[in-house]
């Protein structure tokens, strides 16, 4: 049985948006990973970064450096 639980996730205008926000992530340790973006969350590009919600605080650094590719910021139960 799938135990669904409380992400945040990122959406973008671009996969290289996606994909830049990806290499930042592992480079600053920060926790999450990339998928597809859920069915009831329309999105450009079709990625998005997701995170455990109790993670949700790290996010802000992901969003300062990143603010022209993030298109939305989601919290969704996965």
């Amino acid at each position: 049985m799938i135990v669904k639980t409380e992400r945040w996730i990122l959406t973008f205008y671009s996969a290289s948006g996606a994909m830049a926000v990806e290499r930042f992530c592992k480079t600053k340790g920060l926790p999450g990973r990339l998928l597809p973006v859920p069915r009831e969350i329309s999105a450009s590009c079709g990625l998005a970064w997701a995170v455990p919600a109790e993670e949700k605080d790290r996010l802000s650094e992901v969003m300062k450096n990143f603010p022209e590719e993030i298109e939305g910021a989601y919290q969704v139960k996965l």
